[in-house]
């Protein structure tokens, strides 16, 4: 159980919680501006496709309110390509796997394409296969950022992304962040640093207490207009990794069984 002092620690950061998960959870617009007026981004790019369905809210990319819990997590792989300078680039994410690092230069609207081969002509003489791009998806990524993840969802033949700004600036080795991908507004002390995060946002910690290899993860929600437990562990923190913990529900109930997942960066 989670002592008084900690319930009272988590009580009091809610009042002031809204500034911070204001500036924490700004969504992602996905609508692009025309190409000849679009600035360009320079920036290291790793993506995890998510891998659970009927597990949790995906976060709110357009301000908009509307959220999405079916997720298609079947185990095919989704097979897209991008294209970073004047050459398309293979990217293939299985459920639950994360890429390696992808170096994008280019529009900050990335699109991904799905590659399609072209049928030859009887006047084709040409060895080898043609293929023809088509836009299959598109992400937003902000301006002035080196370094961002990138959570994948697809949702029937669709597939969205949950851009983060994660460069070692704003991310370093010694905070951690937590995406709230369930359908409740919770209070989470990491190491003794408490915070208020909305349903669908994101928050960075810097744990006081952080031991040498893992620590202390604490949750409450509100039931009945107080704060009550919910979920207290350790988790690993790798001492030269930099930590993001994904926080869901594995069954989005109106009781929820909270579960978190460590991605190191």
């Amino acid at each position: 159980m989670i002592k008084n002092t900690l319930l009272s620690q988590i009580l009091a950061v809610f009042v002031f919680a809204a500034a911070a998960f204001a500036q924490d959870a700004q969504p992602q617009q996905q609508q692009a501006p025309a190409p000849d007026a679009e600035e360009t981004v320079d920036v290291t790019l790793k993506i995890f496709r998510w891998a659970f369905s009927n597990s949790l809210v995906i976060p709110d990319l357009g301000g908009d309110g509307k959220r999405t819990r079916k997720v298609d997590n079947s185990n095919d792989i989704v097979d897209l390509w991008y294209k970073s300078g004047d050459s398309y680039r293979h990217l293939n994410l299985n459920s639950g796997s994360m890429s390696a690092p992808i170096r994008y230069k280019g529009p900050k609207t990335m699109v991904l394409y799905s590659r399609h081969e072209r049928p030859k002509t009887e006047d084709d003489t040409s060895s080898g296969s043609q293929y023809d791009y088509r836009e299959a998806c598109r992400m937003s990524i902000p301006l002035g950022i080196d370094e961002m993840f990138a959570l994948m969802f697809k949702t029937g033949k669709t597939v969205r992304f949950y851009p983060m700004n994660v460069s070692p600036k704003r991310l370093p080795k010694e905070k951690i962040a937590v995406i709230n991908m369930t359908s409740h507004n919770v209070a989470v002390l990491v190491g003794g640093h408490a915070q208020v995060i909305r349903s669908g946002s994101n928050a960075i910690f810097s744990p006081k207490n952080k031991k040498e290899n893992f620590v202390e993860f604490q949750i409450a929600r509100m039931v009945e207009k107080k704060w009550r437990p919910v979920y207290k562990n350790n988790i690993s923190t790798p001492k030269d990794e930099r930590c993001l913990v994904l926080l869901y529900d594995p069954y989005n109930k109106k009781s929820p069984k909270f579960s978190v997942q460590l991605l190191t960066l």
